[in-house]
């Protein structure tokens, strides 16, 4: 009976180990849907919708053994997925300017793999500069935010100080500027007047042996 038993036992531990195997994902399965996920790249681009600024991004190279998704609860099936297609591209619209987009990548493939995710990636989207078109702007393209694009939203008064600040560091770099031109044209200045004063005490020098070697 303790045989009966005992046997009993190793039989459902090996039962639950091979269930357990059969639970893993294959290590080199997984590394090759890392690899896949990997090459998935995301771009974003905008349009203007009722005066506000609507963000959309494109997934390039999709895989049929992927899911590329942005989820909300994926339990409820609450989510948005970039599905593959015969381009291996898709695009997912209406994103909030600033908005940062969590994108999951997971496995869909017929083994155990299925259902695991591989890889996430985050996109932070830009804002939209509305003061962008400002006559401030205009000559003045370098300044942060006269960008059509910027990484942080600004108010007007922000927008103000900041191009202020920036246009005093400007006034700051060409000031320093004027010192170094007026060393090296008071370098070469002086460099000229040694130069005609060599020359004339030269002749001069010239002239008084000519008269020595007269009055011999």
């Amino acid at each position: 009976m303790k045989r009966i038993k005992y046997l009993v036992f190793i039989l459902l531990a090996l039962l639950t180990i091979n269930v357990q195997a059969a639970d893993k994902c294959d290590s080199k399965e997984f590394t090759r849907l890392k690899e896949l996920a990997e090459k998935v790249e995301f771009d974003y681009d905008y349009k203007m919708v009722d005066d506000q600024a609507r963000f959309s991004i494109t997934a390039v190279n999709l895989n049929s053994d992927l899911k590329v998704l942005i989820i909300e609860d994926y339990f409820l099936d609450k989510y948005k997925q970039f599905k593959d297609n015969s381009s291996h591209t898709a695009t997912i619209d209406n994103f909030l300017p600033g908005e940062r987009v969590v994108v999951t990548i997971k496995g869909f493939v017929p083994n155990r793999c299925s259902g695991k995710t591989v890889l996430t990636k985050t996109i932070k989207l830009p804002y939209y500069n509305y003061y962008y078109n400002e006559e401030k702007c205009k000559g003045h393209e370098d300044f942060k935010y006269c960008k059509l694009l910027i990484s942080n939203n600004i108010s007007q008064s922000s927008f103000n100080t900041q191009f202020e600040a920036y246009l005093k560091s400007k006034e700051n770099k060409s000031t320093e500027v004027i010192p170094k031109t007026n060393t090296w044209r008071l370098l070469i200045t002086i460099g000229i007047i040694v130069g005609i004063l060599a020359v004339l005490v030269g002749i001069a020098m010239y002239i008084v042996r000519r008269r020595k070697k007269n009055s011999l």
